[in-house]
């Protein structure tokens, strides 16, 4: 019986790091049914429950989780948190039941508006008489405009009904059918409110001078890289450089500098800015606070060089506005500044490396990139891989830019093995295109904890499916992979992505979807938001 709980349990973690509510939902509710008491599931439950606003119905099953596990401090948040909301009048009175599981996918899936009860019985009750009239197509003609206000109600009727009678195939089908019918819904009412509207342009332009600062002109990174293109896309003019002169080089409107500490003659530069009323974007890529000294990057980037520390310190204060990549950096930065904002890490489409399939091998690449993590990261997971990789003899490691992780593997053979040094940000996509399952291992550390999701959606615009640790940045992506919540998973996901091609290709297709709206003319626009805000008055923009 337990090893049928772990099973459904893997299962459904599976939907949910798919994305696939409806089965995940319907999973765990049945694994309530059979083991009403399973502590995990009913924080699964309780916390579906909590993100989709129903506070009420959480704090029912938290509470039931903490009989069960009393000590437990993190049921005790999420309590608190359950307390906080109150978005609901009153609390599911069987949170496990179909209706309410019904209406908890509606809230999760982003239905604008949840199925009045009332209109489902009215469905009902409609049904039933079309169903027993002598004359079904009379009735139904009679009744043709009651039928299109009442279609989501009796959609969700025959859903419920279908997992009822215990055939889910045909429940998704007519859940799919109802996702179709609610986009047709807002795209009508959406239409209705942009006809009341005056016309406006979409497009977002800003004829503003911007100067991007960097600390070595020759050593971009990629998220550096990608501004000027997607700035210029929106009617700036950008001039990139590694100095400014005052007196010899014109005043821009507004100017972006990333990680300028690591140069800090900068300091000199940004100060005259400053002085002259120029607003500052400081953006960082990565939490140099919370760095370690053991990652790689440290002695060239971190603060533990006196010069560095100084710099870094002044040119937080001299910015008007610092920009991250992830919500738990922004988070920790806030702690002392309050001028934070997330700009995600994207890709660019302009580069045709990102869209060029890669050609076919006979082999099946499970790959780690050293931007993913540090070899400690790896090295937590390497007994798991070497596993995988003598259980199925297609398989091969590919280790990307650290020589030391390749030669944490030197007990394979070598034609089951494989490196491939960094290369410019430009073809990275390249290196990428060799990898056919992506590992981003990461221990709990503070550091990790901050770290953004842009290996992930990096794979996502490749196609590529992951396994991943559970840090904040990737639960939140989630798409196009899978979590591994503790160690033990890490073999039994990558087994599982290994023997199922087709799962593969499904994740694979997920995170390419997804990643589109991280592609850098979608985050192009949160650019020019963030600086037209700093630059009011000083440019006319438009809208």
């Amino acid at each position: 019986m337990q090893e049928e709980l772990k099973v459904r349990k893997i299962v459904g973690r599976t939907y949910l790091n798919e994305n696939r509510l409806a089965e995940a939902l319907e999973i765990y509710s049945k694994i309530l049914l059979d083991f009403p008491n399973d502590l995990e599931t009913i924080l699964i439950l309780g916390n579906c429950y909590l993100a989709s606003g129903d506070g009420k119905t959480a704090k029912k099953l938290y509470l039931q989780a903490i009989e069960l596990d009393p000590d437990n401090k993190n049921i005790e948040r999420q309590l608190l948190m359950a307390d906080e909301m109150d978005e609901t009048d009153v609390a599911e009175s069987a949170p496990t039941g179909i209706a309410a599981v019904a209406r908890l996918l509606q809230r999760l899936t982003g239905k604008t508006q949840e199925i009045p009860e009332n209109d489902i019985i009215r469905a009902a009750f409609l049904l039933d008489k079309i169903i027993k009239s002598d004359n079904p197509a009379e009735l139904v003609s009679q009744h043709l405009e009651e039928i299109d206000e009442l279609l989501p109600a009796l959609l969700e009727l025959n859903i419920r009904q279908a997992y009822t009678d215990g055939k889910p195939d045909l429940a998704q089908a007519l859940r799919a059918l109802q996702k179709n019918v609610d986009r047709q819904l807002d795209t009508r009412e959406e239409q209705s409110r942009k006809e009341q509207l005056p016309q406006a342009s979409s497009s977002l332009k800003l004829q503003a001078n911007v100067l991007v600062l960097f600390p070595n002109l020759e050593e971009k990174s990629s998220r550096a890289a990608m501004l000027k293109p997607a700035l210029e896309s929106f009617g700036c003019s950008v001039t990139e450089k590694s100095e400014f002169l005052p007196g010899r080089d014109p005043l821009p409107d507004i100017v972006i500098t990333t990680n300028p500490h690591t140069n800090p003659r900068l300091l000199e530069s940004l100060t005259a800015l400053s002085s002259a009323a120029v607003p500052i974007i400081l953006d960082l890529d990565t939490d140099f606070e919370k760095q370690p000294v053991s990652h790689h990057d440290y002695s060239t980037k971190g603060l533990g060089a006196h010069t560095r520390g100084s710099a870094y310190t002044s040119m937080m204060l001299l910015a008007d506005h610092i920009t991250v990549p992830s919500e738990m950096m922004a988070l920790s930065i806030k702690g002392e500044m309050n001028n934070v904002s997330v700009i995600p890490d994207g890709w660019n489409r302009q580069n045709e490396l990102w869209e060029k399939t890669a050609p076919p091998r006979t082999s099946l690449n499970i790959g780690w990139v050293d931007s993913s993590g540090q070899l400690e990261d790896l090295a937590l997971v390497r007994r798991y891989i070497i596993r995988i990789i003598r259980e199925f003899p297609n398989t091969r490691i590919v280790i990307v830019g650290n020589p030391q992780a390749y030669r944490l593997f030197e007990t394979l053979p070598e034609y089951r093995r494989m490196y491939l040094p960094l290369v410019a940000h430009e073809e990275f996509p390249y290196l990428l295109s060799q990898v056919d399952i992506l590992m981003a291992p990461l221990r709990n550390t503070p550091y990790n904890l901050t770290l953004p999701d842009t290996i992930l959606v990096q794979a996502g615009a490749k196609g590529i499916p992951w396994v991943a640790s559970p840090i904040p940045s990737f639960r939140r992506w989630v798409a196009g992979g899978i979590i591994s919540e503790s160690l033990n998973e890490w073999h039994l996901n990558l087994r599982h992505l290994v023997m199922d091609r087709e799962l593969r290709f499904s994740l694979g297709q997920a995170g390419r979807v997804a990643a589109k709206n991280r592609e850098m003319s979608q985050l192009g626009r949160v650019w020019m938001e963030t600086i037209i805000k700093l630059t009011a008055g000083r440019v006319a923009s438009s809208r």
